[in-house]
């Protein structure tokens, strides 16, 4: 995994492409776009995109891993965790919604990534990656509820009983 660069020419570089890349996104699909399309949009040489990012995924990546980092670094103080998850994620819910409409893996990955030495069960980790992922994209899709709202209806839904609602058909 790719990290910011700490030298301000790269690191300016490398937000110039992934602001070029989100522009791109709104016209055209993540697994057409590619570092020509990027460095025509952004004004910047092919061998600086591969000086900074391997692929064009990799930008994303780059991007969630950055706020997925400070999400977890902010997150230590605070007395209401789940509350804070959304109002954190509140503000970078276009990426989330780009991240799930055009490679939801990415997202999954990321949280995993963070989260695999915690657990010692991987379906737990598992359970817990797919419950995040999909409340943080359904979420960022819908654009209807408020941190708080959704606090409470995630407390909601994870106060039922798992085994309920996994055999649940009705």
């Amino acid at each position: 995994m790719k990290e910011f660069k700490t030298n301000k020419k790269a690191f300016d570089s490398q937000v110039k492409i992934y602001k070029s890349l989100r522009r791109i996104l709104l016209t055209k699909p993540l697994s057409d776009v590619t570092v020509a399309d990027i460095s025509q949009e952004c004004g910047i040489s092919r061998s600086t995109f591969y000086r900074n990012f391997n692929n064009v995924i990799e930008v994303l990546e780059l991007m969630l891993d950055y706020f997925y980092k400070r999400y977890l670094d902010e997150r230590v103080d605070k007395p209401n965790q789940l509350l804070f998850f959304f109002e954190y994620w509140r503000y970078h819910k276009d990426l989330i919604n780009i991240i799930y409409t055009q490679n939801e893996s990415i997202l999954k990955d990321c949280i995993k990534r963070y989260d695999k030495n915690k657990y010692d069960n991987p379906y737990l980790l598992d359970l817990k990656v797919s419950i995040l992922s999909s409340i943080l994209c359904n979420w960022s899709n819908l654009k209807k509820n408020t941190p708080k709202e959704m606090e409470e209806i995630t407390r909601a839904i994870l106060e039922k009983k798992c085994i309920d609602i996994l055999i649940d058909y009705n």
